[in-house]
């Protein structure tokens, strides 16, 4: 029979025609198949493929000759694919098995083979890698198949077969690690927020990205790195990675590395104990060298000028001491040696990011109550028509260390209640509540009386009644810097150094140098305990032209 062109168009074009030659010759063909193979699957699973060849070749001929002899070649041909398939495949299942036990000879002895753990291992590759790796290994696919299929060069497919087996075996020949998760004790950023408010927590509220960017913190990891350590499935954290990149608070470093790129604080027993040290030699030579400057300053200063409640000079020397150490021992100002490590985001913000773990802390071994010295940074509030108010909250005070307790219209209230705008009648009996819940307004049998410090002159004009710094503590403040320093170097990777010099700042203005220098003047007796009232509402400052009458 010999076939045409022209017969290929009339004939072989139409599937039912093409249908007719291949059950004239299905017989020959199976015969030809359990010739081949003696395994009754794999025969059906060889005359399979010779059908599906046959037909596939029919519709693409110019013209056979002998149908018998083109079958019987094609045949033949199918059969050689399959068998040097059937060996690639054997000797890759031999190689993935060879994987499998060595990981048990290491783990067990017992030549089990730990399945999960492959299955793991596996999961934790990347995405490409992973796919290469099921339509290689499992779906018996070819290179140039998998090539087809998900449209990469051939090099690069064989590249990723070698990492992907190579990596499996690395991975299954090392004990398996159980890393444990840390969770960030805080976040923060300085710097704008994002165009719908967006901060740093909004990105690391939860677990597993605060676990990503620790894991690429000390050392760019590409994602199977990052998947391993945390022991998941890396399909789970692509996208998370992809979002923090978007946002910069991880680059991308090479081809398939990534880089955390905010400061995270970790920190350690032995660091802490050492901190502590520092800070409480430093808080010294404050109380040495400027407090009785401060003191000498503020008996001289006219009571018109500063309000206190019952004239009590102990509760407006808790204040003045924390304000004065806050804002007139400043040499650098730290954000403006941070602002040129702020970042651009998508969001819309530009910042400075850092977050802070305290992992496995035992803190009975530090050596001193860790509470004491968990401050709540300064909060401000302003009113540039009328007033300002400032407060730093300490274990001395018995306040939220919660900044939504902070509400600047309470500063608003107490000021209508000082030019009269409001009193105290029903009218306005929710925002008496209030100043009488804070302790900003306390009863008394004659009269209410206003319980915090407030200043007649504006911030500044009282920043110049205040003692300058000493030459000498200027000199002791950069020491302390470089101390501080050098001590948290050791525990940062390298990329995080220069921002680290930045943070380390005008340390000696920080709370942690700040609640040290009250604890040793309250111990020393130049400050006196505090009684219930005046712990509600120490160390808070109000800046107003209108003093109480």
């Amino acid at each position: 029979m010999v076939l045409t062109i022209k017969h290929v168009k009339e004939v072989f074009m139409k599937s039912e025609d093409a249908d007719v030659i291949v059950v004239e010759y299905l017989s020959t063909i199976k015969e030809f198949a359990y010739s081949k193979e003696k395994n009754v699957d794999n025969a059906e699973e060889l005359a399979s493929r010779i059908v599906h060849e046959v037909y596939i070749s029919l519709l693409k001929v110019d013209s056979i000759k002998n149908v018998k002899n083109y079958i019987f070649t094609i045949s033949n041909n199918v059969y050689t694919k399959y068998i040097n398939e059937d060996k690639k495949t054997k000797r890759l299942s031999d190689d993935l098995q060879t994987i499998i036990n060595l990981n048990s000879d290491i783990e067990s002895k017992s030549h089990t083979i730990d399945h999960s753990r492959l299955r793991n291992e596996i999961s934790y590759l990347d995405k490409v890698q992973r796919e290469v790796i099921n339509m290689y290994f499992f779906k018996r696919m070819s290179i140039n198949e998998i090539v087809d299929k998900i449209d990469i060069p051939k090099g690069r497919v064989k590249w990723l077969l070698y990492k992907a087996k190579n990596t499996l075996k690395e991975n299954m020949l090392t004990p398996n690690k159980n890393n444990k998760l840390i969770k960030f004790s805080g976040v923060g950023q300085e710097g704008t927020y994002g165009n719908n408010g967006e901060h740093i927590d909004t990105y690391f509220e939860k677990p597993l990205p605060q676990n990503i960017a620790y894991s690429a913190y000390y050392k760019p990891k590409s994602i199977q790195e990052i998947a391993r350590d945390l022991c998941i499935p890396a399909a789970r954290i692509e996208d998370i990675i992809k979002q923090l990149i978007e946002n910069s608070y991880i680059n991308k470093v090479g081809k398939d590395k990534y880089l955390t790129n905010f400061l995270i604080i970790e920190s350690a027993v032995k660091s802490l104990i050492q901190k502590d040290i520092i800070y409480n030699k430093y808080a010294k030579y404050v109380c040495d060298l400027y407090i009785p400057l401060l003191f000498k300053a503020i008996k001289n200063i006219d009571n018109k000028i500063i309000y206190t409640p019952k004239n009590n000079f102990n509760f407006l020397m808790w204040s003045v001491i924390s304000y004065a150490c806050k804002f007139k021992l400043t040499l650098d100002d730290r954000s403006t040696f941070l602002k040129k490590f702020h970042v651009k985001r998508k969001d819309g913000s530009e910042n400075f990011a850092f977050a802070w773990i305290e992992k496995d802390l035992d803190w009975q071994e530090l050596g001193y109550i860790k509470k004491l010295f968990d401050v709540l940074e300064d909060i401000n509030s302003y009113n540039p028509e009328q007033k300002k108010s400032w407060q730093f909250n300490t274990l001395y005070d018995t306040r939220k260390a919660d900044l939504d307790d902070y509400i600047g219209v309470d500063f608003d209230n107490l000021y209508d209640h000082l030019s009269g705008k409001i009193t105290n009648n029903p009218d306005y009996s929710e925002k008496y509540f209030r100043l009488h819940k804070k302790r900003y307004l306390v009863k008394t049998k004659k009269k209410d009386y206003v319980n915090i410090v407030i200043v007649s002159k504006t911030e500044n004009e009282f920043l110049n009644i205040l003692p300058n710094m000493p030459t000498k503590l200027k000199r002791i403040s950069k020491e302390l810097d470089k101390e501080m320093f050098e001590l948290d170097k050791i525990l940062l990777p390298e990329h995080m150094h220069d921002i680290s010099q930045a943070w380390n700042t005008d340390i000696l203005t920080s709370s942690e140098i700040r609640i040290r220098i009250l604890e040793q003047l309250l111990k020393n007796g130049i400050l006196k305990p505090l009684t219930i009232n005046q712990k509600a509402t120490v160390n808070t400052i109000m800046f107003s032209d209108l003093l109480p009458g």
